[in-house]
């Protein structure tokens, strides 16, 4: 039964033909290629935002390209969390009030950047409902730059708040290496931002003229003025029109600083209960956050 279903015979109205399917070709011989490969609508490209290996490897590639940077900003901001707390305890029972209420605001700080950034508890609905308060009230400290400012500013108060009262040279160290780590990685994280933001910049500025005519050809999945981009259309059209592509990632920081509604991005903002799963297709752009971008200036990522 296999042999005989390997074969399959064709007959089109001139002559009659038998073919062998083509190797990894699923099934379905050579002569039906070009029904696999027929012109589409302009812009739209049939076989972007879809992983080769199904949804299940996108959300692995997905979730092993934010794991390294999650632990990063998970880790920094423990490191606020651990020195602030140490520290905190040692002026408490000291009585040095003003200096312990300082250590205070430095823990509760790196406590919220470490429930943003936690790799750990994500479908405990406390863990929700925290990020989604920081992404409303608080959404500088979620995109890059501003994260990375948060970061140096905690870091730096906590090396100042500790190197005077720390006593011998291990705990001036411990405390150093506590404070010094969330410095660099929030200058570096600002310097990255910058970048990103700049390149982004470049791109708004070529797609403004062109955006009222080129945008609908590539709004494929969500027409109409309530529509919006996926990632995978708006890395299209900046591809084809501004000649600029975008990661996941980047394309993630992009779609949080561009959208204007905080319980829009909540609800979009693709960090289910398993990571980071079909993020192209999950999230979109509102399309009138698009044509706000275009006529503005620079954002920062």
């Amino acid at each position: 039964a296999i042999s005989v279903q390997a074969w399959s015979i064709h007959r089109s109205p001139g002559h009659d033909s038998m073919s062998m399917p083509s190797q990894g070709g699923y099934g379905y011989p050579q002569d039906n290629a070009a029904l696999l490969t027929r012109p589409c609508a302009p812009g739209y490209n049939p076989g972007a935002g879809y992983p080769s290996h199904g949804a299940a490897g996108m959300n692995r590639i997905s979730t092993m390209a934010t794991w390294p940077q999650l632990n990063c900003y998970f880790g920094t901001a423990m490191c606020i969390v651990v020195g602030a707390l140490f520290s905190g305890m040692s002026l408490f029972f000291s009585f040095e009030t003003v200096d312990w209420l300082g250590m205070t605001y430095l823990l509760f700080f790196g406590l919220l950047l470490a429930i943003l950034d936690t790799p750990f508890l994500k479908t405990v609905k406390f863990v929700a409902e925290t990020k989604m308060y920081i992404g409303k009230y608080l959404h500088i400290v979620t995109r890059l730059t501003g994260k990375g400012a948060a970061l140096m500013f905690l870091g730096s108060a906590l090396f100042l708040g500790t190197w005077r009262h720390a006593g011998g040279g291990f705990t001036r160290f411990l405390f150093a290496v506590l404070s010094v780590l969330p410095t660099l990685v929030g200058l570096a994280s600002v310097v990255i931002g910058v970048m990103k933001s700049a390149k982004l910049d470049s791109a708004r500025k070529r797609l403004a003229p062109v955006i009222d005519h080129q945008y609908d050809q590539f709004a494929i999945k969500a027409r109409g003025p309530t529509g919006g981009l996926t990632m995978s259309e708006f890395n299209q059209l900046l591809d084809q029109n501004c000649n600029a592509s975008f990661d996941v990632l980047d394309l993630k920081l992009i779609f949080n600083a561009l959208v204007s509604d905080p319980s829009w991005r909540a609800s979009h903002s693709g960090q289910q209960a398993g990571g980071y799963s079909a993020a192209e297709d999950e999230m979109r752009i509102p399309r009138q956050d698009v044509f706000d971008w275009c006529r503005g200036g620079l954002v920062l990522l």
